[in-house]
């Protein structure tokens, strides 16, 4: 058998993540939701009342479009948004019994794809490839590029993801 060449690792890799985004994008519509805003419920179930910032900052995402996905989907019920009474410049943010609901039912769809992804793999496999990837990483973090700037470095340089409606379609 041939060697395989690093530049064919990574094209592998590639074709990995573009398949499995299609994917995590397809479920995402299918349960309501636009590309993003599955993290935003989840950080909201997890962290009970946290605040549109903290949200922001745990996903490496600007306060804007933290905002303006936040106002999405608590206009469709998902989100509660309150006011802090002690800091009026701080909103917290917690999920509707809907946004619950709707946070699980997501959540179950995206494992099963990860789940179909790794199908097939043993669990030592599985840990294996979790260390190779993990060395990998560390052969590429240095001082200067770090995970977090990386993220930084990603959510600067990507559009707002903006997805054309059809006439009359409901925006969440």
């Amino acid at each position: 058998m041939d060697q395989i060449s690093y530049r064919d690792i990574v094209k592998k890799l590639a074709i990995l993540f573009s398949i499995h985004s299609y994917y995590i994008h397809n479920a995402s519509s299918s349960c309501g939701l636009y590309k993003g805003q599955l993290p935003i419920l989840e950080q909201a179930s997890e962290y009970e009342n946290c605040t549109q910032k903290e949200i922001a900052e745990t996903l490496c995402v600007s306060a804007p479009s933290i905002a303006t996905s936040i106002k999405r989907m608590e206009k469709v019920g998902l989100l509660e948004k309150t006011t802090d009474a002690n800091d009026l410049r701080n909103n917290h943010i917690r999920l509707t019994e809907k946004g619950r609901e709707l946070t699980n039912k997501c959540r179950e769809v995206f494992n099963g794809i990860d789940e179909k992804m790794f199908e097939g793999f043993t669990s030592e496999e599985c840990q294996q490839m979790a260390f190779f990837f993990e060395r990998m990483i560390n052969n590429l973090v240095t001082e200067e590029i770090t995970p977090q700037k990386v993220r930084e470095f990603i959510r600067r340089s990507k559009p707002p993801f903006r997805q054309e409606r059809k006439q009359g379609e409901k925006e969440i």
